[in-house]
């Protein structure tokens, strides 16, 4: 039988485990860990469904102490395909249940379908379909489960001092036809004391994750005349997306105002409204002390410039994979301190301190410090390895699409080998709904996904000698 035809027989047993996999909430829960569960008991449950399933689809398992786990078949050298099983918190905005894998109009529902229980599977259920197929392979292909892929990749790090690191391998953890380059990630925390002369600006709060554009910015000032910030407000031009009001006057000095933006993911900067830089910049039309007007400044002119880093002077590029991006995702400022933490996406042919030091050097020029709180090194697979071209042959020839390799500003899984990319499953103009409410993957697209995934395989690791 052919392997296409093959998977399509297994169509009803590929949905069943997904849907049973979804309806695991494996959300990470600090409060409930334990030995065997660092990160919480559905992340647990999750991972050891996982590897049971894989046992009794014939595999070799291991669970290498809650951290993360793996499915094995073949001998040789080791071809990984690293997915993971922890998704991110289910949120508000659902249709139907966050965890109940409803299938409507071909979809199945659920967090994870897309992120990434559902590739997983796909990629252990194209192992099945070759492995009884009988099909020879000359390395051992080996899916990888991690388990803390959505909060820092301590599965990861713990996973690999005890286990072999394969060379070679993918991430079904993105988008076709194949990620080659992933830029460096970088998060700086930028904060400053203020003297008694901060006397206006009670708070300002926008953004609760460095890699997300602030959609919301909430603002209490003291001390200025309400009818005055009213008439500014009346009189200052936004963008469309953006938006400005008094919500409410707690009291006579204190007066509390909103602004509201469009969100969108910190790698793209350019696609969001970021309500806390709208806030600064209206705030500084306001008549504020002389040390507010200059913080506010520092805000506006270094990590407010432009969607690139040109405040700070580090508008890098290449090209393999572009442009820098930088965002900035987290602003608080009281009366006590400023701090804001900004995301940088930087290009692949970069290293960590060409950007880190021409900002660091103007943050402690303006008595500012910094702190590096995550990084993420580039990674880069080039365009004609083996690899990447081995992969855009199985995308094309399953797909029938105009297979290509194209950088992005995420990062994955892929970053953990030394030869690894990022392969589907989302095809190119489909929706990504990654994160989101109602987050979904197509039953057609699952099993093409498959079918690819088993290509692709065939391709690196079977035996045609």
């Amino acid at each position: 039988m052919h392997l296409d035809q093959q998977i399509d027989s297994m169509k009803a047993e590929i949905i069943s485990a997904v849907q049973a996999c979804i309806q695991i909430k494996s959300v990470k829960d600090e409060e409930h860990i334990s030995k065997g569960a660092p990160f919480g008991l559905g992340v647990k449950e999750a991972l050891e469904w996982t590897l049971d399933l894989g046992k009794s689809l014939g595999f070799q398992v291991k669970n290498v102490e809650g951290y993360a786990g793996h499915i094995e078949m073949g001998t040789g050298e080791l071809l990984g395909i690293l997915g993971h099983l922890d998704v991110v918190p289910e949120g508000d905005g659902w249709s139907v249940p966050p965890y109940g894998a409803n299938i409507v109009d071909g979809k199945i529902f659920g967090r994870g379908a897309l992120d990434d229980k559902g590739p997983s599977l796909a990629a252990l259920f194209a192992m099945k379909a070759i492995k009884d197929a009988n099909i020879p392979l000359k390395m051992r292909v080996r899916l990888i489960l991690g388990t803390d892929e959505e909060s820092g990749w301590a599965d990861m790090d713990y996973y690999f001092k005890k286990e072999e690191t394969p060379q070679m391998g993918f991430a079904p953890d993105a988008e076709f036809p194949v990620i080659h380059a992933e830029k460096g990630i970088l998060h700086l925390e930028i904060s400053k004391p203020h003297s008694p002369s901060f006397a206006h600006i009670v708070s300002i709060r926008g953004g609760e994750r460095a890699n997300v554009v602030p959609d919301r910015c909430d603002v209490i000032l003291q001390g200025l005349s309400y009818e005055g910030i009213a008439q500014q407000l009346d009189n200052y031009v936004f963008p469309e997306g953006v938006s400005a009001s008094i919500i409410s006057k707690k009291s006579e000095s204190e007066i509390k105002l909103l602004f509201q933006g469009t969100s969108a993911h910190g790698s793209l900067p350019q696609n969001g409204k970021n309500a806390a830089l709208y806030a600064v910049q209206f705030l500084k039309t306001l008549p504020l002390s002389a040390e507010e007007q200059q913080t506010l400044d520092f805000i506006s002119v270094y990590p407010g410039m432009g969607f690139h880093g040109e405040g700070f002077g580090i508008a890098l590029s290449d090209e393999p994979s572009g442009q820098l991006s930088l965002n900035l995702g987290i602003l608080e400022m009281t009366s006590i301190n400023t701090r804001f933490v900004i995301d940088i996406r930087y290009p692949v042919t970069y290293k960590r301190d060409e950007v880190f030091q021409p900002i660091k050097k103007i943050a402690l020029n303006q008595q500012f410090s910094v702190e590096i709180i995550n990084h993420q090194e580039a990674h880069h697979v080039p365009k004609d390895s083996p690899l990447v071209q081995s992969l855009l042959k199985a995308y094309a020839e399953v797909t029938g699409l105009e297979p290509y390799a194209f950088a992005i500003g995420g990062g994955t899984y892929a970053k953990a080998i030394p030869q690894g990319v990022a392969f589907g499953p989302v095809l190119p103009g489909e929706p990504d709904g990654i994160h989101c409410p109602d987050e979904f993957i197509s039953i057609d697209n699952l099993l093409l996904t498959t079918k690819v995934y088993a290509q692709a395989i065939l391709n690196l690791a079977a035996d045609i000698n």
